[in-house]
């Protein structure tokens, strides 16, 4: 139980983009109606219709070019620390070693679990992060979801559980 390397999922990563693609048709479409098909032309609802079909494309356009990466590693639990590149977040941060880890807890957000990684000194991790970031991460720690994992939540809860038991110290 040195290294636990968890990639990425495809499959959660495909539905991710299926539903933006799903969401971008669906905002050019109500764009497409209110120009072209309504008798009365509203600019402002067109124009935010037009605006979320292109953040859709945008969307797509990142899932898609994450979902063919060539790095697919995701977590990387060892005896050093914790590496969670599922998020920006994550990925800014970099490895966070286990005795900078204060407490490890479960939550959940827009119904979605994640595990909490509250830092003893986060001011250590967090320098090159926004300031907005900066008292995010001070206030509530750093999630780590399985949302994008090839692992479930529960799995994912006692490996990191175990893992800053064992090697907190």
């Amino acid at each position: 139980m040195n290294e636990i390397i968890i990639e990425f999922d495809n499959k959660k990563r495909l539905k991710l983009v299926c539903l933006g693609v799903v969401f971008t048709v669906a905002a050019l479409a109500f764009a497409y109606y209110i120009f072209f098909v309504a008798e009365k032309i509203r600019i402002a609802h067109g124009t935010m219709m037009l605006m979320l079909g292109c953040l859709g494309i945008y969307f797509i356009i990142v899932g898609l070019k994450s979902l063919f990466d060539k790095d697919r590693t995701g977590l990387i639990l060892n005896s050093d620390g914790i590496h969670f590149k599922g998020t920006p977040l994550g990925k800014a941060i970099g490895l966070i070693k286990w005795n900078a880890v204060q407490s490890v807890s479960e939550g959940i957000a827009h119904r979605s679990p994640f595990v909490s990684l509250k830092l003893r000194n986060p001011e250590d991790h967090i320098q090159n992060l926004s300031s907005q970031l900066q008292q995010f991460v001070i206030s509530n720690g750093i999630a780590v979801t399985a949302d994008q994992l090839a692992v479930d939540f529960n799995e994912l809860k006692s490996l990191i559980a175990d893992y800053h038991q064992r090697y907190r110290q």
